[in-house]
């Protein structure tokens, strides 16, 4: 029986956790965060440039609602972007899925409290993408994909690298970039939002 109430406390302190992200405001903020990916990305992609630009939205969601919601704007932001073009997007779901929910997480042990805490997350986000993103693209993609970060990848295959090496270091290089200077991003979008227009979470974090 104690089993039976520790598992069903489990899932009740679960049901509150997700249903606490979702706000009335939170829901207004999601399709903002997914115009936000969708229109990032649509840059990138257009310009080839070696960055991806398409998690900003996600991150801000993350920081101001919680991972739950970080989790669904992060996943109808790719959809959006396969459906507008892009369909790479599909298969890299698994990216921005997991940047919101370790963003939100962050996000609620404090680590976006100042700017000088958002160095942590910056850090750590770069890593959780290139560890999820690197097998995808030599996996799935053979290491070339749409993104700019191709041509990356082909520079350093030229220069005598396999193909794995320079598909990892490439990403890694990439996601440094991206995931680092769109936390920061993210982070002072919301710090620009006023007050009474932001969720629980982002009311705390930037009162």
């Amino acid at each position: 029986m104690s089993a039976t109430a520790d598992s069903n406390s489990r899932i009740e302190r679960l049901q509150e956790s997700v249903s606490a992200d979702f706000t009335t405001t939170t829901w207004v903020l999601i399709p903002i965060g997914i115009g936000i990916n969708a229109i990032g990305g649509f840059i990138a992609s257009t310009l080839k440039l070696p960055l991806f630009l398409d998690n900003i939205g996600t991150m801000l969601i993350g920081i101001l609602a919680g991972p739950w919601a970080a989790v669904v704007t992060g996943a109808l932001a790719n959809i959006v972007q396969a459906m507008l073009g892009n369909p790479v997007q599909l298969a890299f779901m698994p990216v921005p899925i997991v940047i919101g929910f370790v963003t939100g997480v962050l996000a609620r042990r404090g680590w976006f409290d100042s700017v000088k805490k958002a160095v942590v997350p910056a850090v750590v986000l770069t890593f959780v993408a290139w560890i999820i993103a690197t097998p995808i693209v030599v996996l799935v993609f053979g290491g070339v994909t749409s993104s700019g970060t191709s041509l990356v990848t082909a520079t350093l295959v030229a220069s005598g690298r396999s193909l794995i090496e320079s598909a990892a270091s490439a990403q890694l290089a990439v996601e440094f970039v991206d995931k680092g200077g769109s936390t920061f991003v993210a982070y002072f979008i919301g710090k620009s939002v006023p007050t009474r227009f932001l969720p629980p979470q982002g009311q705390d974090i930037y009162s």
